[in-house]
């Protein structure tokens, strides 16, 4: 009999609480929900048993959006208070950007088995380390939402550059278009995947913000909504195994478009969100995406699971993604100090 997993949301916006028009899903043609609320109720396992959020006319939204699907939810203002009653296993951290630390330390010490926690990580560096010393501290498994790295394009990718397909990777471009291009947006997703794809620890970044931001030596974003409080940039990112990172967010760009470039001695790898392409000097060949269950969103509660169950790595642990937000601050910093260098890891402080 497989265990049971209580379950809870906090932060009821976007992400983490919509409800999509049943459809197949473009490369695996099978569901795959794109929200928390739609994660735990396709993974059988877990049952929701609470929602968190400061604005209470979302609960009503909530309900009429899922009916009876998670029987009686109880509804709370205070993230505390419902950590300390529901005695919850699994917890979703879906607040703005700048709001993760508290909710993830409270949720640690409280002894939650697993945390999921929206990206960016955090904000600051420094918020980043509290909140994975607390998680490592209390035992809880510390996951972040980088969907992309449960989805069969990321996969397969780094399968094919880990086999060597197209021998030792010296360079990665990395290029997002669109309006909301901001660093600690959308952008945290582009500079995660560098990370996946470059391997490594990242040693060093040169950093240039869009124009009218060069006041902005730390985080001065709204959480996530307004495009004009979180600048696009270009950055160079110096990997310690010698991967060298090319990164440019762009808000002004006529069309949306997400793609990476690996390129190796031997060959180039393609990265998009539909499709992977190996190419070399003679050859152009497209890569076979394989059956996934799940995908996104469920196969990160799939995998918290089983990690809660049977120990194992995590794709996107808490130390990982801390790697991005290094990147994200240490750019804010170059740019804050006239386009400088900036060695990583930062020091306190950051």
């Amino acid at each position: 009999m497989q265990n049971r997993y209580r379950a809870a949301v906090v932060g009821l916006s976007g992400i983490s609480a919509n409800r999509p028009a049943p459809q197949a899903d473009s490369i695996l043609k099978s569901p795959s929900p794109s929200s928390h609320l739609g994660a735990y109720h396709l993974v059988p396992q877990t049952d929701v048993v609470a929602v968190c959020d400061l604005k209470t006319e979302l609960f009503e939204r909530v309900a009429q959006t899922w009916g009876q699907e998670f029987g009686e939810l109880e509804t709370y203002t205070d993230y505390r208070a419902m950590i300390e009653r529901e005695n919850l296993d699994i917890l979703s951290v879906c607040t703005s950007d700048h709001r993760h630390t508290d909710i993830v330390i409270a949720a640690a010490n409280a002894g939650v088995k697993g945390i999921i926690c929206e990206k960016p990580l955090a904000t600051s560096v420094d918020e980043a380390t509290r909140m994975i010393q607390a998680c490592e501290a209390s035992g809880s498994l510390l996951v972040v939402d980088h969907t992309n790295r449960w989805r069969p394009h990321y996969d397969v990718a780094r399968q094919a550059i880990r086999d060597g397909s197209i021998g030792k990777v010296h360079r990665i471009v990395a290029h997002l278009g669109t309006p909301r291009a901001m660093m600690f947006r959308n952008g945290t997703h582009l500079i995660d995947g560098v990370c996946f794809f470059a391997d490594s620890d990242p040693e060093w970044v040169f950093g240039h913000l869009e124009p009218g931001y060069d006041h902005y030596d730390r985080y001065l974003g709204d959480g996530g909504r307004d495009p004009a409080t979180d600048p696009a940039a270009s950055a160079y990112v110096h990997f310690r195994n010698g991967v060298r990172a090319f990164i440019n967010l762009a808000k002004e760009q006529f069309r949306d478009s997400f793609r990476y470039q690996v390129f190796g001695e031997t060959g180039l790898i393609e990265v998009h969100p539909s499709r992977v392409i190996r190419r070399d000097r003679n050859t152009t060949e497209f890569f076979p995406f394989p059956d996934h269950q799940f995908i996104g969103i469920p196969a990160c509660v799939v995998e918290l699971i089983n990690a809660i169950e049977n120990g194992g790595d995590l794709l996107s642990p808490a130390r990982e993604a801390k790697k991005t937000v290094e990147i994200l601050v240490g750019i804010l910093q170059s740019h804050a100090r006239g386009n400088v260098r900036v060695d990583l890891p930062l020091p306190p402080g950051h």
